[in-house]
């Protein structure tokens, strides 16, 4: 009996201790084939070894994975930019409405003689209106992409835009000049406050829908 319960015990040993090499070995291969995949990918990025080659000895280069996510992170990361760019546009059309209308208004009491000396500041508030539409129409452009296509009312506002643009460059090359008559500043200044109020109420139309001052003239 002595013998048979020493003969069960050597066989219950050699049992568990077979799992245990067998378990070591795995992880020392996989950690050489680890290693052999750093160095193999090392090595392509070099061009020392082309990539046929690789899937010949059949290790795996270890940074495909997180090449991957990093591709994946970056595109990611510029479509944020690109939506915060164009949720810029609602903002940056504050500006050239505040700045023209208030030019347009400090010119009325120089038109009245009673504010001669308020010329610098329409010259000063041109510019600032100026610089705002040429913004805000670059940012409107961002905002529904190199687009043409849509409704009446948003090509009215889109070409609209553009005109402010452009006349609002006009009027500082007026302001800049030194001229006897402000006759020419006066018309494209008055000129640029009516399209600006009728942009103000297109780009309501397009944000807040047809008739939402209860009237629609398009």
């Amino acid at each position: 009996m002595k013998a048979a319960h020493l003969l069960v015990l050597l066989c219950v040993g050699l049992l568990s201790v077979s799992p245990a090499h067998a378990h070591g070995d795995e992880e020392h291969g996989g950690a050489e084939n680890a290693k052999l995949s750093s160095e193999v990918a090392g090595q392509i990025s070099k061009g020392d070894i082309a990539p046929s080659a690789v899937q010949a000895t059949g290790a795996t280069p270890v940074s495909s994975g997180h090449d991957d996510a990093a591709g994946g992170h970056e595109r990611a990361v510029e479509a944020g930019a690109l939506v915060f760019l164009q949720k810029l546009h609602p903002a940056t059309v504050h500006f050239p409405i505040a700045l023209f209308l208030v030019a347009a208004l400090t010119e009325l009491f120089v038109m009245a003689q009673r504010g001669a000396s308020l010329e610098p500041a329409v010259r000063v508030l041109i510019y600032g209106g100026a610089a705002g539409g040429v913004i805000a129409a670059l940012f409107g452009w961002i905002h529904t992409g190199f687009w043409f296509g849509g409704d009446a009312v948003m090509q009215v506002h889109r070409w609209n835009g553009m005109l402010i643009a452009a006349l609002g460059v006009v009027l500082v090359w007026l302001a800049r000049s030194p001229r006897e008559s402000r006759t020419l500043l006066r018309v494209g200044l008055y000129s640029v406050s009516a399209l600006i109020l009728a942009q103000g109420f297109l780009g309501g139309e397009l944000t807040h829908g047809p008739d939402h001052l209860g009237f629609s003239w398009i």
